[in-house]
């Protein structure tokens, strides 16, 4: 395991390594992991002008995250992006936005967006279920429009803290899990994870300069439990969030900053680029990735290894899932 010293230690030297005019996307980083890894970026990056934008969904009240940026970081050009992620619409919008601006490269492309549903399958307008549209739809979506923006930069990472490493079987026949009777917490989350590496693969494949992570943080004390609704909500609110959130939790300190080491450390990059990013810490070594080409990181920062059971879904489903994405998106956005 990488420890958290080391972690710290490595980030610590990110000023002197890093270089200027960083172009650095963030989707969910209005709260919890991904907030935290934004703030670090924008210590690491001071004095060097970076250009950072944030897609959330409320500008109000994220204007006082803004404000800490900036205050952080005044070179750093910080643009915050109000669009609805549980849309594919809206991502569509939000990446004109980011794009209209004119943006010549993306150096990181960090995705910490989601959430888990307590309430049974809700469909939004577009007839998709957010929560697995937030983990998985919109995340895809988000790459496959900024692919040419990632690939013009010299050391381009794309990061989704999820569940990586956590794949498991899905229901391939129901994807989206429109049947009732496939469709519960955990298909959600596995369904979600399963098809986000899936989807990572084929682009890692087709983007052999990217260097593609997708990692599982484990228990994590962020808001999410305490936000559930329902009578499951409930008891994981005023039960189980508080005892977990107590005495098994990583801090979302920690997890951010573990979030932000696979980012920039050449520990979790390609090997055409890993001179180009931050030096392997001492003691450790270069993570290995999956067959299909992205790093998948558990909740001790090693490699989770889940080769056995993707290599029977990489057979059998990579094109079925690529397939259903694009009929999801058509149909979501009209087309």
């Amino acid at each position: 395991m990488a420890s958290y010293k080391t972690i710290q230690s490595s980030l610590s030297s990110l000023p002197s390594v890093l270089p200027s005019d960083l172009k650095a996307v963030f989707v969910g980083a209005t709260t919890g992991i991904g907030q935290s890894a934004l703030l670090r970026f924008a210590r690491a990056t001071v004095s060097k002008s970076p250009t950072i934008y944030i897609v959330g969904r409320n500008s109000k009240t994220s204007a006082p995250l803004v404000a800490e940026v900036s205050s952080i970081n005044p070179s750093a050009k910080v643009e915050f992006i109000e669009k609805d992620v549980s849309l594919i619409q809206d991502v569509d919008e939000a990446v004109i936005e980011i794009k209209k601006s004119g943006l010549d490269r993306i150096d990181y492309l960090i995705m910490s967006v989601g959430f888990i549903s307590f309430n049974g399958r809700k469909e939004t307008k577009e007839g998709l279920e957010p929560s697995m549209t937030t983990r998985y739809y919109s995340r895809a979506r988000f790459i496959h429009h900024f692919l040419p923006l990632l690939n013009a930069s010299p050391n381009p990472h794309v990061l989704n803290v999820l569940a990586g490493g956590e794949e498991a079987s899905i229901v391939s026949s129901d994807l989206d899990l429109k049947d009732p009777k496939n469709y519960s917490i955990r298909n959600a989350a596995v369904h979600s994870a399963t098809m986000l590496t899936l989807t990572l693969e084929r682009y890692a494949a087709a983007n052999p300069n990217i260097s593609f992570v997708h990692s599982f943080p484990g228990l994590v004390a962020t808001p999410t439990l305490s936000r559930a609704s329902g009578l499951v909500g409930f008891f994981l609110r005023w039960v189980v969030s508080p005892i977990a959130m107590t005495f098994f939790a990583m801090s979302v300190d920690e997890a951010g900053a573990r979030a932000f080491f696979y980012a920039t450390n050449a520990r979790y990059t390609v090997d055409a680029t890993e001179d180009q990013a931050a030096p392997i810490p001492s003691g450790l070594q270069k993570a290995k990735r999956s067959q299909g080409g992205v790093f998948l990181v558990g909740k001790d920062s090693e490699a989770a290894g889940n080769d056995t059971l993707l290599k029977e879904l990489r057979e059998n489903e990579t094109e079925k899932v690529w397939e259903h994405t694009v009929q999801v998106w058509n149909a979501a956005v009209g087309n």
